[in-house]
């Protein structure tokens, strides 16, 4: 019962800290801002990239991102957390970017780092997430979208819904096709 209260008390502590962060965002803070960045650049940034593949093309829309961020941010109503609001900024560009370029751009075997094994690291783990991310980069995109902010980013279908723009029950149907498109393909390829 103890550690209940504490993860409640710790929660209703994140909350507190969102809510005077986007009042201070609200007001024009440029120190918001500033935090804002600091804490978001990482998981926004991984968003990017596994969403477009290209590490060039994901810094230029990482950029673009915050400079979003800046403009709009007065405007920000606070209806939704901080991490919603600028994953929603990041998919937007995204997409435009897709729309521009036709395609989701396939990444260049130049550009890929190279598995590196060291002690307490398991190869064959590591082989197969690079297997995994490979599959969701093969998925449809709106699919794509759903998985990368469910299991790389941790978000529940409310928030993956605010962030996307369709229902909950969209999120769903997607989640739910998408898992069963990658479990096929699991499945095909791991056959012995």
């Amino acid at each position: 019962m103890a550690l209940s209260a504490t993860m409640d008390a710790g929660l209703e502590i994140a909350q507190t800290d969102e809510r005077i962060l986007i009042d201070r965002l609200r007001a024009g803070d440029r120190g918001a801002v500033e935090e804002i960045v600091e804490r978001y650049k990482r998981p926004v940034f991984a968003f990017i990239i596994r969403m477009i593949g290209n590490r060039e093309t994901a810094e230029d829309l990482f950029q673009e991102t915050w400079l979003r961020v800046v403009r709009s941010a007065g405007s920000f109503r606070g209806d939704a957390k901080i991490s919603t609001w600028l994953f929603r900024i990041a998919l937007n560009l995204c997409r435009d970017h897709v729309r521009r370029a036709g395609k989701y751009t396939e990444i260049p075997l130049d550009d890929i780092e190279p598995l590196t094994f060291g002690p307490g690291i398991d190869p064959i783990r590591m082989l197969q997430a690079e297997e995994v991310k490979s599959m969701v980069m093969e998925l449809p995109v709106k699919m794509r979208e759903v998985i990368v902010l469910r299991f790389y980013h941790d978000l529940d279908d409310r928030e993956i819904a605010a962030a996307v723009g369709c229902p909950a029950g969209t999120v769903k149907t997607r989640y739910h096709r998408a898992v069963n498109i990658l479990s096929k393909k699991w499945t095909a390829r791991n056959r012995p």
